[in-house]
């Protein structure tokens, strides 16, 4: 049995990284994460796969618009028409208001599309492929109101209603595992934050919005592969494979946290329970920092143009953050700087001046100041280049935080 294991496909993010394309009238970041949907379709279909598992975060969030939403159908389509099984399961970035309301993904689940199931609720599918029976346990996104009652979670402090949540998954899973046949493979699709995941911009983005679920909970004889999303970065949780604890990543790079991570999807082979399992990567369009210090040059325009010539930034998006001196502000040329980029996809450009650094640290975060958290944190992550993709939705965790308020998924 072959099965194709894919996750977070995000369609329609990162278009503030991409243009126009005149031919089109698309975003070219909606165009770069069409193609790579498209290679991992194209090669279930090339690879005769007997199942399709997705992961969840097919969108940004639960309300894309309709040209989108027809994007990523127009996609999934071809493997109804190959007749190809397909399991989609909700993530949290699909679910409207905390799981109230339903989700982007629930239509096809209402259509009534071939050989289409969506993961909504934690139970088990027993699907019929062309290679025999395959049993999926679908574990979507879980809140703390799908499962808990207010009188439990009035009052509690976050650790304890995840605490809580874990509580009430364990018996169904139970039920779930105890139910399952034992001739036949079992494979565990989840959406969640587990123990141990090497986490990326997730790090950030997921607080105050998850829980972390216990290993404990994944690795069990009677699963034969954990087919997980929600992390953007590939991983195996469970280097020993039994079973493997996979995270595929996303399909394509969201932002500049993940410009360092390869993307792809993963294939399986299942020969009589024996899993072999492998990361296919995709060709995604190159992000590409460009960090200079020209505080110390004499020619602070050439050392910026030789550290752009250094890099490959051919059809790449690039952000340019170079470092200089209040007096050397008149030495640089920002045409030729513009010129020196132009083969780029896309890019932006930051100067830092190093007294404004110096004013921004120093002064606001000394000791014997006197700021609030939040004013404090701004002007930290303001100072933070590594993390500036981050600040809104850091600041707004840490916001709500502070007024003991669970976020919005």
């Amino acid at each position: 049995m072959k099965i194709l294991h894919l996750s977070d496909i995000h369609l329609g993010s990162s278009f503030s990284h991409g243009k126009i394309n005149p031919e089109t009238g698309l975003n070219t970041r909606l165009e770069d994460f069409t193609r790579s949907l498209s290679a991992c379709i194209d090669d279930a279909i090339a690879s005769e796969v007997d199942l399709v598992l997705f992961g969840g975060d097919a969108f940004p969030d639960s309300t894309p618009a309709p040209y989108i939403q027809a994007a990523f159908a127009n996609q999934f389509r071809r493997l109804a028409d190959e007749n190809i099984p397909t399991v989609l399961l909700i993530g949290n970035h699909d679910q409207h208001s905390q799981g109230m309301g339903g989700a982007s993904l629930s239509i096809y689940d209402r259509l009534g599309v071939p050989n289409f199931i969506v993961g909504e609720k934690l139970e088990t599918h027993t699907i019929n492929t062309k290679s025999g029976d395959i049993q999926v346990i679908t574990l979507p996104w879980l809140t703390p109101n799908v499962l808990l009652t207010s009188p439990e979670t009035q009052g509690a402090s976050m650790d304890k209603i995840y605490g809580l949540l874990i509580q009430k998954i364990e018996p169904i899973l139970e039920g779930e595992v105890r139910k399952l046949n034992p001739n036949i493979p079992t494979i565990l699709l989840g959406h969640l934050m587990a123990e141990r995941a090497t986490l990326g911009a997730e790090r950030y983005l997921a607080v105050g919005k998850g829980f972390q679920v216990p290993l404990s909970l994944l690795i069990r004889p009677e699963f034969d592969y954990v087919a997980l999303g929600h992390v953007h970065k590939h991983q195996n949780l469970n280097p020993k494979n039994n079973p493997p604890v996979v995270y595929p990543g996303s399909i394509e790079r969201v932002d500049f946290s993940e410009e360092k991570e390869e993307k792809g999807y993963v294939l399986i082979d299942i020969i009589e329970k024996e899993v072999n399992w492998q990361f296919c990567p995709l060709p995604t369009r190159p992000f590409v920092t460009i960090q200079v210090d020209v505080t110390a040059s004499d020619n602070p325009l050439q050392t910026i143009i030789n550290a752009i010539a250094s890099k490959k930034i051919e059809s790449a998006v690039v952000r340019l953050i170079y470092r200089l001196r209040s007096e050397q502000i008149e030495l640089i040329n920002i045409k030729e700087i513009h010129q020196a980029l132009s083969m780029a996809h896309t890019y932006t450009i930051k100067a830092e001046s190093v007294s404004e650094l110096a004013r921004a640290r120093l002064p606001e975060l000394g000791i014997g100041k006197s700021l609030d958290p939040l004013e404090a944190l701004s002007t930290y992550l303001n100072n933070r280049e590594d993390l500036q993709d981050l600040v809104p939705e850091m600041l707004e965790a840490a916001n709500q935080l502070l007024n003991n308020v669970t976020m919005e998924v």
